[in-house]
């Protein structure tokens, strides 16, 4: 049975959106979500409108966030709530990604914050609890080696995988003796 939200703590989306958008993040696929909507009784259909509208929510939201920042955007990932960008101005490279938790997350990519390293940098608790909420949410993973990375290098680990992670596919379902 799929949970409903306590409350929409950004405000983007509506508490359907939100509940689709986390299972759907959460590798189900639409036919799968409206299965484990219980006494909802959503139908396929019905859940990929509403992932359809989470999804136009969330990209108009991150090209938004990209225009006020004055950044190119590179590439636009409306199903993983993530845009890929570059800040000319600051050489860097830019991660706009869309958390539950936290709501529109911008995350320039570099190697010091005021020439702190970690663990000296006085936002290290910070940037932990934002990459762990991006982890958890996206459930992405790190190898060991990775781990073993200051969070500067962590990150753009963890946005390389959330760029190359599979989403499921709107697939419908087949019945018994039928071949996909």
């Amino acid at each position: 049975m799929i949970e409903d939200c306590e409350e929409n703590r950004v405000g983007l989306l509506s508490a359907h959106e939100e509940i689709v958008w986390r299972e759907f993040q959460r590798g189900k696929s639409t036919s799968e979500i409206a299965e484990d909507s219980g006494e909802e009784k959503w139908s396929p259909a019905y859940v990929s409108r509403v992932l359809n509208r989470a999804r136009e929510k969330i990209a108009k939201t991150l090209r938004d966030h990209a225009n006020s920042h004055r950044l190119d955007i590179e590439s636009l990932l409306d199903y993983k709530g993530l845009l890929i960008g570059f800040d000319y101005q600051a050489n860097a490279q830019v991660y706009i990604v869309f958390t539950e938790k936290f709501g529109i997350i911008v995350w320039y990519r570099h190697d010091s914050y005021a020439g702190k390293l970690c663990p000296e940098c006085p936002k290290e608790p910070e940037c932990r609890e934002t990459l762990d909420a991006i982890m958890q949410e996206y459930d992405i993973t790190l190898r060991p080696d990775e781990e073993a990375l200051p969070m500067t290098l962590q990150s753009v680990a963890i946005f390389n995988k959330l760029a190359a992670k599979e989403v499921p596919r709107y697939k419908r379902k087949t019945e018994p003796g039928e071949q996909n």
